[in-house]
């Protein structure tokens, strides 16, 4: 029987990006183009893996959120998507 949770059955889940950026000396941070408003970021001492942890964190308030304004108690299924920007030197 599918899991109604794998992506591989559920074709509508909904795919949130998180775009996490790291200057050398500067904690990593992130935003989200399919989240308004979502950013922020972990200790400046954290690692890569530790930053995603934290935007996922944060993604899941937010849907948290979501459902308590529907009045819904059950949270979405995402997939959340780590990109890396990187800076461009000429």
């Amino acid at each position: 029987m599918p899991n109604p949770r794998c992506s591989i059955y559920s074709e509508a889940m909904r795919t949130i990006r998180i775009t996490h950026y790291h200057e050398p000396g500067y904690a990593w941070s992130f935003d989200s183009p399919d989240i308004p408003g979502l950013v922020g970021g972990p200790d400046i001492d954290a690692d890569f893996e530790a930053a995603c942890r934290w935007a996922e964190d944060a993604v899941q308030f937010v849907l948290e959120g979501e459902a308590e304004e529907r009045g819904e108690s059950q949270v979405e299924d995402v997939r959340v998507v780590h990109l890396v920007e990187t800076a461009v030197t000429a």
